[in-house]
């Protein structure tokens, strides 16, 4: 089980990997276009960001097999402990298992079904990433369909890896993260209202002021 960030904000990764036990980050071309960073530049950012630790994911935006395995070669040089996201569709799979050859890891990434998980994992992708919440948007089953590829991986590729994205919200995460092999790339936004809840300070409060009313100062 871990968790990354799933977000392009270089000031962000350098607090939360401090703070919390984070496993690296994951982008794709809608994050890296917000940043208005090319890879090429941002990636660098986002490894020292991580103090040189933890993986980093990056998307093509290739679309025919030859060119997103052109694409994918040129990416994995570009910073160390990166793994290539590649979209699962025929061209993708054929990809994925190409690069397998080549020595190249993969996630397999728009993931709606637990059939694409299972053909890009047989392929030979170290990690498929299904979309919680664009699933439930569509069919409400976003839960069922990791458990489906989880029993689907522990048969026949056990060696794959479930990161679950696209979440809107903290019931999401911790559902996904109750399944085995699930991992999440969690957004900056959901972080936050993971770890922040105001009865935690209220509390800590509660026990500083009863501390001080017996002892006169926050010592020991």
């Amino acid at each position: 089980m871990s968790v990354y960030l799933d977000t392009s904000d270089i000031e962000q990764i350098k607090i939360l990997s401090d703070l919390l036990p984070i496993a690296g980050v994951t982008t794709n071309p809608t994050i890296v276009a917000k940043s208005g960073v090319k890879m090429l530049n941002l990636l660098p950012r986002i490894r020292d960001a991580l103090d040189g630790d933890g993986l980093i994911f990056g998307q093509v935006i290739s679309t025919n097999a030859d060119d997103i395995v052109a694409e994918a070669l040129k990416l994995n040089q570009m910073v160390d402990n990166f793994i290539v996201k590649i979209p699962v569709n025929m061209q993708g799979v054929k990809a994925i298992k190409r690069l397998k050859n080549e020595g190249v890891t993969t996630l397999g990434t728009a993931i709606y079904t637990s059939q694409q998980a299972f053909f890009a994992a047989l392929a030979g992708a170290s990690f498929v990433a299904p979309y919680i919440n664009r699933i439930d948007m569509l069919t409400g089953n976003a839960i069922e369909t990791v458990e489906s590829i989880s029993n689907l991986l522990s048969h026949h590729a056990q060696t794959c890896q479930i990161l679950g994205a696209s979440f809107k919200n903290t019931k999401q995460v911790i559902d996904c993260l109750s399944i085995r092999q699930a991992s999440v790339t969690i957004p900056v936004a959901l972080v936050h209202q993971m770890m922040e809840n105001p009865c935690v300070n209220e509390a800590i409060d509660q026990f500083n002021q009863d501390w001080l009313d017996c002892f006169g100062s926050l010592s020991h």
